[in-house]
């Protein structure tokens, strides 16, 4: 039996699969799709962030702050409730602008990233008493051991309208280009912030739920 055949090479003497040389950092070869019965398939590239995914969803209930301020959620302590978007941010635009003091927003408990990830696609979905439009914004804050001030960091503001009443649900899909921001830290904590787009007369109680995707290389 031949001694170079294939199976009998050293590791230092075999070749890369095709396309290695120009296939991107960060994927995994596999094979495509094909036509429906048959093995056709053709060899492929794909980033390791669209296969080693998770989904993450995001909840919460505000009542739309009259001055058009954005909210955001209650520390998960005794006798508060998490889901409830009642926290005032104090401005209507996210931004370094306006920070808070750092404990509000690492009491927070929604989510915390335990990798580096990118957001591949999210969904949206909102119920409102009425038709008026409102903002939800999901943004991430990164935990400091030297400062005491924070401010969000925006992934996705979506304006959005209620259907007018609150046994209707509107929903939306989120492409990756819809986010301002895919990249989310390593430990970075991430939660909902809602506000109104216009003036609100009397207390307007929207809910909304939001999913993301998050694909890691590692």
């Amino acid at each position: 039996m031949a001694s170079n055949e294939h199976k009998n090479l050293q590791d230092v003497n075999r070749h890369n699969p095709k396309g290695f040389e120009s296939a991107s950092n960060d994927t995994i070869l596999s094979k495509g799709l094909g036509t429906l019965g048959l093995s056709d398939g053709n060899l492929e590239w794909t980033s390791k962030a669209d296969i080693k995914t998770r989904k993450f969803t995001f909840s919460g209930y505000c009542t739309l702050n009259a001055e058009g301020f954005y909210s955001y959620p209650e520390a998960q302590n005794q006798g508060q409730n998490p889901y409830d978007i009642n926290q005032d941010y104090g401005s209507a635009t996210i931004s370094s602008e306006t920070t808070v003091s750092q404990k509000k927003f690492f009491r927070i408990g929604q989510m915390t990233n335990e990798l580096a990830g990118v957001v591949n696609s999210g969904s949206l979905q909102v119920s409102s008493p009425d038709g008026n439009g409102f903002t939800v914004a999901l943004v991430q804050y990164a935990p400091s051991s030297s400062v005491t001030t924070a401010y969000p960091l925006i992934l996705i503001e979506k304006s959005v309208v209620g259907l007018s009443s609150d046994n209707l649900i509107n929903t939306y899909s989120l492409a990756s280009s819809d986010f301002a921001e895919t990249n989310i830290g390593l430990g970075n904590h991430l939660f909902l912030m809602i506000k109104s787009n216009s003036a609100v007369e009397g207390e307007v109680l929207v809910y909304a739920n939001l999913s993301i995707e998050i694909g890691y290389s590692k």
